[in-house]
């Protein structure tokens, strides 16, 4: 741990190092040449944007990492596939999937594409990448892979394949023992990559990826025009399914000229990122190039593209001062989150994103997926209803029967409401006695009142804890939306409010949101 955090101190100190020369040379280029300045600038935000996404990306999958290696039943199943017979291996395949489907699910929500287990000898055992679809049995041979296998080592980085190119991360799992059991590799595609570099300023963007990748034809063979050949670089191909186009601009396809395909030939050359303007309709356009290496051999073997209106050429000076401010707020706000994560990353995973005593999603993987099923629930024109469930009676147990028992009977209570929800609802615990629900594509309000009630009804069940039997209620508020709010504020802070209602009637019951009885 110690290694690693010495390691992750060193990353970013050259990181922020190169950031800072770059910037001291862009200045002085700036004095020289405006021109050549400003298109500095833009291919070096784009190479920044990269690098605080690949930061991003690889803490995530660092957390998800460790969640699975420190998980003994995953770790438990996983051990047992590379002994087992193939009938024996597909039981152990459906297991692992319908263990890791609903937390797979949130991970997607989250960006990731792909989450993929190898044996030991690097065959596909199961791969999770979409959240209806698991499991096959082709084997996708990654120079990645076969390192990690091979070395014990994390592998880290992008990587174009015959199919998909995206960030890899592959890590060696090990059993209890720590002996060698296969690997786990976490991808992102590059649609997901250019999301997090791409804003409302681009106009175009997508992926080159380099002919050397695919064996003769393969590419055209098996994906039929998912690429095409790329009239910006000889030898590459876009990846159209990366190709975005913003509103009913699509430069990629009227931009063609000679002249600015010699440009990026020189650009392309260099091996390193580059920037070229061109006009269209009076428009002044910039293309940037960022490279992207290889995994394994650290050739550019891709490159992110984007294309940026700019009117600078007749309003120099405007376009320098807002380029200098832009460069270097994000260098500083870059920097300030860099020194914040470092500060704090021995609390924040203490704090994690699940409940230690319930195993639960806690309050910030609650605040998180709200906002994510609000955002489908209005893309999909679906209903959500929020419940707030309080225990009744839980302090008189914990004052009768201690602490321990307290805590025995918190996590029967949350093994009795996640049984009593469907696999698209979730469950929390914020803290205390104090869970939430969120209740997907419910059909109206009196389904959410029967879930909850049958919740409680569970509850209010006899729980034998050491041989004592113990009895407690729960008092339920709920909100909806659409039809109670459509802002996550304010449904919170209903069903919160409709909670406490249903304790001030007696308890042990359930309280629907309404206009009369906003507080």
């Amino acid at each position: 741990m110690v290694k690693l955090r010495k390691a992750k101190q060193l990353i970013l100190g050259t990181l922020f190092i190169l950031i800072g020369v770059s910037g001291y040379f862009i200045i002085e280029y700036m004095q020289k040449s405006k021109k050549e300045y400003y298109l500095n600038v833009q291919s070096n935000l784009l190479q920044v944007k990269y690098k605080a996404s690949y930061k991003y990306f690889n803490m995530m999958t660092k957390d998800i990492y460790e969640k699975y290696s420190s998980d003994k039943k995953l770790i438990n199943l996983f051990s047992q596939a590379a002994n087992a017979d193939i009938k024996k291996q597909a039981e152990i395949r459906n297991n692992m999937y319908q263990y890791l489907y609903k937390n797979y699910k949130r991970l997607n929500n989250m960006g990731i594409t792909q989450v993929h287990f190898y044996l030991p000898n690097n065959i596909t055992f199961l791969k999770m990448y979409n959240p209806n679809m698991f499991g096959d049995d082709v084997s996708l041979l990654k120079k990645a892979v076969n390192f990690t296998n091979e070395t014990l080592e994390e592998h880290e980085g992008f990587e174009a394949c015959d199919f998909m190119t995206g960030l890899r991360f592959v890590y060696p799992m090990f059993d209890l023992n720590h002996k060698h059991i296969g690997s786990v590799e976490i991808s992102f595609s590059t649609k997901e990559l250019l999301k997090s570099i791409t804003d409302e300023f681009v106009y175009d963007s997508h992926v080159l990826v380099s002919k050397s990748i695919g064996k003769g034809n393969i590419i055209e063979e098996e994906l039929g025009t998912n690429y095409k050949n790329s009239w910006e670089a000889v030898g590459y191909y876009i990846e159209e399914s990366t190709h975005k186009s913003i509103g009913d601009v699509n430069l990629y396809e009227k931009i063609n000229k000679p002249k600015l395909t010699e440009e990026i030939a020189k650009g392309i050359k260099s091996k390193k990122s580059f920037a070229v303007v061109t006009r269209d309709n009076y428009q002044n356009i910039i293309i940037s190039f960022l490279p992207i290496s290889s995994v394994i051999a650290g050739d550019n073997i891709a490159y992110t593209v984007t294309y940026t209106e700019s009117d600078y050429l007749s309003n120099i000076k405007l376009q320098t001062a807002y380029i200098f401010y832009l460069f270097f707020s994000i260098l500083v706000l870059l920097y300030i989150f860099a020194l914040y994560v470092l500060s704090s990353q021995t609390k924040l995973k203490k704090l994690a994103l699940y409940d230690n005593l319930t195993k639960l999603p806690n309050r910030a993987l609650f605040m998180i997926e709200f906002n994510n099923e609000l955002n489908r629930a209005v893309r999909y024109e679906t209903k959500i209803a929020l419940l707030f469930l309080d225990l009744d009676g839980f302090k008189a147990v914990n004052d009768t029967f201690g602490h321990q028992v307290g805590d025995e009977l918190l996590k029967e209570v949350a093994d009795r409401i996640t049984s009593r929800i469907r696999s698209s609802d979730f469950a929390y615990r914020l803290g205390g006695d104090e869970f939430t629900i969120i209740l997907n594509d419910v059909q109206s309000s009196a389904t959410a009142i029967d879930i909850a009630q049958e919740i409680i009804g569970e509850i209010n069940k006899d729980i034998v804890i050491n041989h004592e039997v113990v009895h407690v209620g729960a008092s339920v508020g709920i909100a909806m939306y659409p039809e109670n709010s459509r802002d996550m504020p304010t449904l919170i802070k209903q069903a919160d409010d409709m909670m406490y209602i249903s304790k001030e009637n007696g308890k042990n019951q359930v309280t629907l949101y309404k206009e009369e009885l906003n507080v």
